[in-house]
């Protein structure tokens, strides 16, 4: 009897601790877009926008839009809820110099309740801003954030 209850808190315990190791995902706004620097000419075109869950040590560092560093590619959404846009993430920035074909970048949530919710339409803009912060290329695109989990 002790041998099984043993072997059954030991089973318990592995399967407890494997659940707790497991990293939760957090929930962002996935933005793949191209990017280049032709001759100070900046060319920028968002190719593809969706929701995505990723892990802490993958969430970008956000910036309030009082504070977003510049020259930089700045990415943000909005959310079309109730007929009304709500500016719902801090930036994500990307040095300027970053530039390809398929460039990946997450938008993340500062707090749970900015969260979309299914159903609602979001506005990404990705934009490329000098040293003065002046906007030398812009791009959006809408999507409809649908989530299963």
């Amino acid at each position: 009897m002790k041998k099984e209850l043993l072997f059954a808190f030991i089973i318990l315990s592995v399967i407890l601790a494997s659940g707790c190791s497991q990293e939760r995902k957090l929930p962002a706004i996935k933005v793949v877009f191209m990017h280049y620097d032709i001759k100070g000419q900046h060319i920028l075109k968002i190719k593809k926008v969706e929701p995505a869950f990723i892990t802490k040590k993958e969430a970008p560092t956000l910036y309030p839009w009082y504070n977003t560093p510049f020259p930089s590619i700045i990415l943000f959404a909005y959310d079309w809820r109730g007929g009304k846009l709500r500016f719902v993430t801090p930036s994500t920035c990307l040095p300027i110099e970053t530039e390809g074909d398929n460039i990946t970048a997450y938008i993340g949530f500062k707090d749970p309740k900015h969260v979309p919710k299914n159903g609602d339409g979001i506005l990404v803009v990705v934009q490329v801003a000098n040293r003065e912060g002046r906007i030398l290329a812009y791009d959006e695109a809408m999507f409809v954030w649908n989530v299963t989990r």
